[in-house]
């Protein structure tokens, strides 16, 4: 199926800022390429090669593991498939990269009586295009499958849904040995759940001797891995806000004392985990009104699943189901920030996974007619980059534009420290470019600029680009 392919750049405005934090204010996106999955495979995870080769690995479901040479990432070249076959028959959910191996989550997870056993392969990727399958671990009881896998030192970690925690020894690649299972405590925060309201083991997070385990409708769950042979749980957590409605935390990403959670239609928490014993929200994301009684799992615009984190911009990149990618400030982490988003909720696409490299982001698409109708499934890469600062005149702006609110003309000054190429562009808050402003090379020094025009009523944002860096500026457009 032939999709809207979207090569213009899509412009997120943030629509306040607090001069205490050194908020992103404008993110742009442009997509560099699409892989559709036409046949077999709903792309769950793609992994960027972490040893900076031109390669990409999708977890690729019942399409096994595949390989993509991204040399031009506009037109990635598949260049090796290991089938479900050479993995015990087990679908791939998931994918970690720890130097020249993958380790691969296996196991179906969507089906809830589909009897899958949750397992662990290896593979060597010394060699990308001729990877290897090294070793293939399988549980004994079937359970649902494994939907998570992370790597700390000689262990390996699954989430493996209705069993719990699975730690495995993979310092042998050609012989993983079992250490341990564990299944945290199912009464909490609902008494004897039904088949339902059932915990299972999702995503998580190794910190030292304790795993972060998002145990879907149980909420957070610290487990104590110090003897590994025998795990045991320290500290829980759920949203004490949102106790009416079945929560599940599906993904977590830590960064120092602070914890992101990704909580399906309930959006994004943010935890303070600086004492696991003692966990407290600080803020709570909430784009899809959670406690609403209208929405439900089944309607809602959104289902965060997968999520990453770009620390030297302090941003979130949130897989959004329906809604697919979300990205939110949080360098205020008390008052996150939505700097925008791509697609949209009524578009039929619905996204699973949100993976960073750098300033790339692969988004994972999953097509399916219940419990959501989604039309396509395969992967897109994007590319993006962050723009601080808005509102903040002196870095270019030496003169912020006025009037404004504007009605049909304003005015602006800049300095340029030396001379260069400057473009001046207005966008709308849909990210169209509505006006070119100026483009072309200017002298070292101060400038002043008049633009007038015939625009509709609403918020517009201005944007420099020069030698020394970029400026922006919200405007307001009101009628006369």
């Amino acid at each position: 199926m032939k999709t809207n392919f979207r090569n213009h750049l899509l412009w997120l405005h943030l629509l306040c800022a607090s001069t205490m934090f050194a908020q992103t204010d404008t993110v742009t996106l442009q997509l560099k390429s699409e892989i559709p999955f036409a046949i077999l495979g709903l792309p769950q995870k793609v992994l960027q090669d972490q040893l900076g080769r031109p390669y990409c690995y999708v977890a690729a479901k019942e399409g096994g593991l595949r390989i993509f040479n991204i040399q031009n990432v506009a037109a990635p070249v598949l260049v090796k498939s290991i089938p479900v076959a050479d993995f015990l028959g087990e679908d791939v959910m998931n994918i970690w990269q720890e130097g020249n191996y993958l380790y691969l989550a296996l196991g179906n997870f969507f089906n809830s009586g589909d009897p899958r056993k949750p397992g662990l392969a290896i593979v060597n990727i010394s060699a990308p295009e001729n990877a290897t399958v090294t070793d293939v671990w399988q549980w004994s009881v079937a359970g649902r499958g494994t939907s998570y896998v992370t790597v700390s030192g000689d262990y390996a970690y699954l989430g493996a849904m209705s069993q719990g925690l699975i730690i495995l020894n993979v310092s042998n690649k050609t012989d993983i040995s079992f250490v341990s299972q564990y299944t945290p405590d199912i009464h909490f925060p609902v008494q004897n759940p039904n088949s339902i309201q059932m915990p299972n083991a999702r995503g998580m997070a190794v910190r030292g001797d304790e795993v972060f385990l998002c145990y879907d409708a149980g909420g957070l769950r610290i487990i104590d891995i110090s003897d590994k042979s025998n795990p045991t749980e320290t500290s829980r957590y759920i949203n004490p806000d949102a106790l009416g409605k079945q929560q599940a935390y599906n993904n977590i990403v830590l960064h120092g004392d602070t914890a992101y959670l990704a909580v399906d239609f309930c959006g994004l928490e943010i935890l303070n985990i600086s004492n696991p014993d003692d966990i407290s929200e600080v803020s709570w994301w909430n784009p899809w009104d959670c406690q609403s009684a209208t929405n439900t799992w089944l309607n809602s615009p959104g289902h965060a699943n997968q999520l990453d984190y770009d620390a030297a911009h302090q941003l979130i990149f949130l897989s959004s189901g329906r809604s697919e990618l979300n990205i939110v400030d949080v360098s205020n982490t008390a008052q996150p920030q939505q700097v925008g988003t791509y697609g949209s909720p009524t578009d039929n696409y619905f996204t699973w996974g949100a993976t960073l490299h750098g300033n790339r982001v692969y988004l994972t698409y999953i097509s399916s007619l219940f419990p959501f109708f989604s039309v396509w499934a395969g992967v897109r890469i994007l590319e993006w980059d962050a723009t601080t600062g808005v509102g903040e005149a002196g870095e270019v702006f030496t003169q912020a534009p006025y009037p404004n609110p504007f009605e049909q003309k304003f005015f602006f000054e800049f300095e340029l420290k030396k001379p260069g190429e400057l473009l001046a562009e207005l966008f709308d808050v849909q990210g169209i470019k509505v006006a070119d402003l100026a483009a072309g090379s200017f002298a070292a020094g101060k400038h002043s600029m008049t633009w007038e025009g015939n625009l509709p009523p609403g918020l517009y944002v201005l944007r420099l680009l020069t030698p020394q860096g970029s400026s922006v500026q919200r405007m307001v457009r009101v009628r006369e």
